[in-house]
């Protein structure tokens, strides 16, 4: 009976030992291994597939970013270049912009060379004498009721005036520029210094034309006195008075020239004419042309 109730409870324990021993075997066999190997694969693959999907896009990026580069790149060489061509324009454009045009301004001088004012100095100073000359055979002249014909030769060439002719220059003295600014012309500045240097040399230019006069005079003067001295009373010419009568209107009218001779003879001509139209004391009538006119009459009409 003992026996039995130890077998039993023997085989009831090796029972219950058989089966916790397989509950548990079963938990770690059934309860883990393939759902979680199964569930970490999965997730492993997972994860690689999403990495293998994932690396294409990658290596689509590092080339998208490649290509990017490689645009930004040829951007910023186009971009260098489109700067470079702007700053050459603008280089361009500044030195195109920084050449400065002239055009002669509206002031303008006249001026005769100096060589020129020079000889027109010289030769005043020779006509001034002449005018003097011709005073002192005028007053000589109202003091004599004949004139010598010497003296009244003289009185002509005196009172010929020669003229020197000459071209005067004229020139620009400023220019205006696109700059804004005005600023005298070269050939401006050459004749400020020319003027300078005129100036300059005058004194003694006025010294010399002051010689001139002076010697022009005293051999006008030493003329006179020979001519007096020699003079013929048969050669002399008559003194006449000359007065001149002209109408007030008409721009066409000429004037009528009358001449009162110291031998009592009175002429008459129209201006214009060659023709004297005489009469004497007797009231005897002759006309005489000019020339033979002034080779027998002195008057102040000839000079």
């Amino acid at each position: 009976m003992n026996i039995r109730k130890h077998w039993k409870n023997l085989l009831l324990t090796t029972t219950a030992f058989f089966w916790a021993g397989c509950n548990g075997d079963s938990v770690t066999e059934s309860g883990c291994p393939c759902d979680n190997d199964s569930g970490i694969e999965s997730s492993s693959s997972s994860n690689d597939e999403g990495s293998s999907s994932n690396a294409p896009s990658s290596s689509s990026a590092v080339e998208s970013s490649s290509s990017l580069g490689e645009s930004s790149s040829s951007e910023t060489v186009a971009s260098s270049s489109s700067e470079s061509s702007s700053s050459s324009e603008s280089v361009s454009s500044s030195s195109s912009a920084g050449e400065v045009t002239c055009t002669l301004g509206d002031s303008l001088i006249t001026y005769y060379q100096p060589s020129f004012s020079a000889d027109i100095a010289k030769m005043n100073a020779e006509e001034k004498a002449k005018r003097a000359g011709v005073s002192i055979i005028d007053s000589i002249q109202n003091t004599l009721q004949t004139v010598p014909q010497c003296l009244a030769k003289l009185r002509q060439e005196l009172d010929r005036f020669v003229a020197l002719y000459g071209a005067p220059v004229r020139l620009h003295t400023d220019e205006v520029c696109s700059d804004g600014t005005t600023r005298p012309t070269q050939e401006y500045l050459d004749y400020l210094k020319m003027k300078e240097e005129w100036e300059k040399n005058k004194p003694a230019l006025d010294e010399e034309c002051q010689k001139i006069y002076e010697d022009k005079l005293k051999k006008i003067e030493q003329t006179v006195k020979e001519c007096l001295a020699t003079s013929n009373p048969n050669t002399d010419l008559t003194v006449c008075d000359f007065d001149a009568m002209c109408p007030e209107y008409g721009v066409d009218s000429k004037c009528t020239l009358k001449y009162t001779c110291n031998d009592g003879v009175t002429c008459r001509r129209t201006e214009g004419d060659t023709n004297m139209d005489c009469t004497n004391k007797q009231g005897e009538k002759t006309t005489y042309t000019k020339k033979d006119f002034d080779k027998k009459y002195y008057t102040k009409e000839n000079y």
